[in-house]
């Protein structure tokens, strides 16, 4: 008995690491990119990728900085947080360069993906709709 009460501390006690669920980076089923990397991704968040290969204007969509998918994605694509992302954009900011537009929720950005040719989002939760691909997926940790 004394053991288990032991083992249960101890567990409690060990430093928590955050679980995610699936990250999809989706897209409009028109667009004519198949998958895409980290690095890809990174890229088009950072705004030094702003054409897809056809031309057309990329435009990524964020959840809010406080948003759980917002901070997994962060996590996965940059190794970073929100917050220590935000001081980029302070010095893009003054380079005139706005960070990319934010969706209130990830049906939100499903939808907005939906309806724009040209977008990129994340979400959390698979999407079902025919509108959407999923231009990668990765798995929760």
């Amino acid at each position: 008995m004394k053991r288990l009460i032991i083992l249960g501390l101890a567990a409690l006690l060990m430093p928590l690491s955050p679980s995610w669920a699936d990250l999809y980076i989706i897209a409009n089923k028109d667009l004519p990119v198949a998958q895409l990397d980290k690095d890809d991704i990174a890229a088009i968040y950072l705004l030094k990728k702003k054409h897809w290969e056809n031309g057309e204007d990329i435009m990524p969509i964020n959840l809010p900085a406080k948003a759980d998918a917002r901070t997994h994605f962060t996590a996965e694509i940059f190794d970073s947080t929100p917050e220590k992302l935000g001081s980029y954009w302070d010095k893009m900011l003054f380079k005139g360069e706005t960070p990319p537009v934010t969706q209130n929720s990830e049906q939100a950005v499903v939808l907005f993906v939906e309806r724009i040719k040209g977008a990129i989002g994340y979400v959390e939760t698979k999407p079902q709709s025919p509108q959407i691909k999923i231009l990668q997926q990765f798995s929760s940790k």
